[in-house]
């Protein structure tokens, strides 16, 4: 068994437990009736917001790329995304979706500066989640223990990826990878190195890259966040702090892409219902919400599925007998 299938085997097995424990003492005929309660326009609604949401994220992926001097039009972005979306979600790894991403449009605009401009679009996306989640963090208030680890991790999360940005902009990377720096064997490594540290810097700390990366973050924050407040009200919940909804929203975000469990499953589930408890939340409605939204990301992942069968023949075409 290689290391991929034990890796595979312990994410399965965290998610059948995960599972296992969110489904205790589960009111099974009340997550049905919140379901069949659901209105056609919220259905849409929440549909079109997650649509934009990937829209608006396919548009950050871009502007990084054109950061990088790497001009692609946005139908082109968006088709990659889109086989991004499918390889997250349905294939069981982790970093399926990203690979893929590199690998079909680095074909054509080169590997390295496509696999950079995915990691620096990932490292934007969480270095606006966190502060902002951080700050809504201490803004909401809430002195539950689960809360309180929440605030504490976004915050120590904001400092990091602010650190790691302050350094990539203003660190002498020239002097500090240059080859008389390191033992030989390194050395050799080094004009690589400097390449894809040039190239990770210019999509990373460009003012226009950040503002978009921002604006594009955020925005999809607040549209979620207006969702789950729509539905907790349609549930009859009682009247919660949209901060703390919002603080919470970002929060899962970012610890639902730690690669505990199968593609999420099961770990996005529980943050729902753990943290959503803290508000008042029944475990049932949170729980429904998040198997609502995950729905509307299998939709997506079909039509990802669509756009990588079109495109498969042709990849297939272009290698070399």
């Amino acid at each position: 068994m290689t290391r991929r299938h034990v890796w595979l085997t312990i994410q399965a097995a965290a998610t059948v437990a995960l599972l296992a424990l969110l489904f205790q003492r589960f009111d099974w005929a009340a997550f049905g009736a919140l379901l069949r309660r659901m209105s056609p326009a919220f259905y849409a609604g929440s549909l079109l917001a997650v649509v934009a949401g990937q829209l608006l994220y396919a548009l950050r992926w871009q502007v990084v790329l054109d950061g990088m001097g790497v001009t692609v039009p946005y139908l082109d972005v968006l088709r990659q995304f889109l086989i991004g979306i499918f390889f997250s979600n349905v294939m069981p790894t982790a970093i399926g979706g990203d690979a893929a991403k590199v690998y079909y449009l680095g074909r054509r605009f080169g590997y390295v500066e496509v696999g950079a401009s995915v990691f620096v679009d990932r490292f934007l996306g969480f270095l606006w989640l966190s502060i902002t989640g951080a700050t809504l963090a201490w803004l909401a208030g809430g002195d539950s223990s689960l809360f309180v680890l929440n605030r504490n991790l976004l915050t120590m999360f904001a400092i990091v990826f602010t650190a790691i940005l302050t350094v990539a902009w203003v660190a002498p990377l020239d002097r500090l990878l240059s080859d008389d720096r390191w033992p030989r064997r390194v050395a050799a490594w080094m004009p690589r190195v400097r390449e894809v540290a040039d190239v990770v810097r210019r999509g990373a700390c460009r003012p226009s890259t950040l503002a978009v990366s921002a604006a594009v973050t955020l925005g999809y924050a607040l549209l979620l966040t207006l969702v789950y407040l729509r539905y907790f009200t349609a549930s009859g919940v009682p009247p919660v702090s949209p901060l703390a909804v919002a603080n919470i929203v970002i929060g899962m975000a970012i610890f639902v892409n730690v690669p505990i469990s199968v593609n999420g499953i099961g770990l996005r589930e529980q943050l729902h219902s753990l943290l959503f408890a803290t508000l008042g939340v029944p475990k049932e409605v949170s729980v429904s919400l998040a198997v609502l939204l995950f729905s509307h990301f299998l939709l997506l992942s079909l039509a990802g599925y669509v756009v990588w069968f079109r495109i498969k023949p042709a990849a297939v075409s272009s290698v070399p007998a």
